[in-house]
């Protein structure tokens, strides 16, 4: 009788595990930007560092939430880059939500008004990102979103 319940157990534990397939996952969430100010000078070139910029992410209740994480490469979900002739910020927008939701990041320039990026989460597989973009309620054209979008600070 032991040994018929053995070989009945291994029997279900060998139908119960199936062979999966390796998922390959992939998270896009940047966003490019261009700071100008009124005479439309880039003010990353000269006067703003990332020390004058602070990310929030909204959460689903409303509360603004700092991101700033020591241990990241990039403790506060951005960085500023030099192409040769220009600096952009890369910042990564907020993928918090179920799929066809929408979020909101905050970017917060010292001295300026606040810019806010709303995108919508698509989540398909192992594959996390955005579809539709929003930067200061504009909506971005996708085929300008792999260049920096320029925003006139207020």
């Amino acid at each position: 009788m032991n040994k018929l319940l053995v070989i009945f157990a291994s029997l279900l534990t060998f139908i119960a595990c199936k062979k999966t397939e390796e998922i390959n996952s992939s998270v896009y969430s940047e966003v490019q930007l261009t700071l100008v100010d009124e005479n439309g000078a880039n003010v990353l070139n000269s006067k703003l560092t990332i020390a004058d910029l602070n990310l929030y992410y909204v959460s689903s209740s409303g509360e603004k939430i700092i991101q700033y994480n020591s241990s990241l490469d990039l403790p506060k979900n951005m960085e500023i880059t030099n192409d040769g002739q220009d600096k952009k910020l890369r910042l990564f927008a907020n993928l918090k939500a179920e799929n066809n939701e929408y979020t909101e990041s905050i970017l917060n320039v010292k001295g300026y008004d606040d810019i806010t990026i709303k995108v919508k989460v698509q989540k398909k597989g192992g594959s996390l990102g955005y579809s539709d973009l929003f930067v200061n309620g504009n909506n971005i054209p996708v085929e300008l979103r792999f260049k920096p979008i320029k925003i006139q600070l207020k």
